[in-house]
């Protein structure tokens, strides 16, 4: 049974792999304006075929693992793996065929659009029902990272080697998913596609750096002052969001602004400054699998709406061990995750739709540095002693310090050019 479950994960791969090949081979044919129905038979197979793998990958998992589920566990674990997927695969075709192959017809990307929109909120119930099928079954706290030697290990093992975190992948991730949102923008505006393809394999990287500074010489100064190549130990762990944020985005800023000097670099920054949220959303995540930066012991049943998988994994901590019986420790990596995806939908459609006339170019990005600064001014001091950093809580008011005069100064330019009879730097004339 446990070759069902490998081989079941494999053809999951597989079918993606197909799904991706057969919406490249329609993107490229750029007169056609419809879907024939050989693409639709092909699109449709790869998504219930995947889907079906999953549902047959969970069954070979349970009895692999010789998991006594109860009918209802059952049920949530095979119907959630197989919608999951399900959404899955038909989150990534629409979202390839609307933004890659906006020459089909508007009846056509308006179902598409449609699949994309309600595919996103089934992917979350579903994936949360599957967990919720086998969570009193796995192990806790669960794997946060698979070492070439041990395979998959929990937090708790120090002496794994040459193991890849789930934080790494989740960062990876989210900088992908930004990079695919950030280039349909530029996409709508300079009709093609990979304009951002430099700027992100500069700013990525120097994000990774500035997140491991930041870390060793902002908030573990004490420890890393005296052993400069310590910073290389990356093994070791060690990233902060906020430092990757700030040279990520000066990186590049200042990359577009020798490169792409045709592009607005303020109307560019609000494009991709905002979306740094969604990665940071997605990032915050690796604090659940290392079971880390999170709050005090508070009682689980204060926390019951939770799915299982969470809140037993949060009876855990890096630091403090197991939170005593009936208790968990305070998930802020969730908070922090909402209000990350909440403050990007507001600043980029909210604001940056609904107040869009009486906005300057720029007062976006500087947005996103105002929200983010709030959002850690408020989490930092709720964390537990091991993860408070004072240096964090103070640079949050000075991010939204920046913000706020930054937003004024590009008012006070755009009158001063308005005053001087010069193009107004707006929406409309970008």
């Amino acid at each position: 049974m446990e070759a069902l479950g490998y081989i079941s994960l494999i053809a999951v791969i597989a079918a993606f792999i197909f799904l991706h090949l057969t919406l490249k081979k329609i993107v490229k044919n750029e007169s056609a304006t419809s879907l024939s129905r050989q693409d639709l038979i092909k699109i449709f197979s790869a998504i219930g075929g995947a889907a079906l793998f999953a549902f047959l990958a969970m069954l070979g998992l349970i009895l692999a693992k010789g998991w006594n589920l109860r009918g209802g566990e059952y049920a949530m674990a095979l119907i959630g793996s197989f919608v999951f997927i399900l959404g899955l695969s038909s989150l990534y075709a629409a979202f390839g065929l609307n933004f890659y192959k906006p020459t089909l017809g508007a009846n056509i990307l308006k179902i598409v659009r449609l699949v994309m929109y309600i595919a996103i909120p089934v992917i979350i119930i579903f994936l949360a029902l599957a967990t919720e099928g086998i969570a009193d079954y796995l192990t806790y706290p669960l794997v946060n990272r698979i070492s070439l030697t041990e395979g998959f290990v929990d937090p708790f093992n120090r002496t794994a080697q040459f193991a890849v975190a789930f934080y790494g992948i989740l960062i990876v991730s989210g900088a992908v998913i930004v990079y695919f949102v950030s280039d349909h923008f530029f996409f709508k505006k300079f009709k093609r596609h990979g304009i951002l393809d430099s700027t992100f394999y500069v700013a990525f990287p120097a994000g990774l750096v500035g997140a491991r500074l930041w870390y060793c010489y902002v908030l573990e100064f004490d420890r890393y002052a005296n052993d400069f190549l310590a910073v290389l130990q990356v093994w070791d762990g060690g990233l902060a969001i906020m430092g990757g944020a700030i040279l990520g985005i000066i990186a590049g800023v200042t990359f577009m602004l020798v490169r792409r000097k045709y592009v607005n670099i303020r109307w560019a920054m609000d494009v991709i400054v905002p979306a740094i949220l969604i990665a940071q959303a997605i990032g915050r995540w690796g604090n659940f699998f290392n079971i880390e930066v999170h709050g005090l012991e508070v009682a689980a049943s204060s926390w019951s709406f939770l799915p299982s998988i969470i809140s037993n994994n949060m009876a855990f901590s890096s630091t403090d061990g197991p939170a005593a019986a009936g208790n968990i420790y305070v998930p802020l990596f969730l908070i922090e995750s909402i209000s990350n995806l909440a403050g990007y939908f507001l600043i980029t459609y909210g604001v940056g739709k609904g107040l869009r006339k009486w906005l300057s170019l720029g007062d976006l990005s500087m947005a996103y540095l105002i929200w983010y600064g709030a959002t850690r001014a408020i989490m930092e001091p709720l964390r537990s002693a091991d993860f408070e950093y004072g240096q964090s809580w103070i640079s949050s008011f000075i991010l939204i310090g920046v913000g706020v005069l930054g937003i004024v100064a590009f008012h006070v330019y755009d009158f001063v050019r308005k005053k001087k009879n010069l193009e107004p730097r707006t929406y409309e004339t970008v």
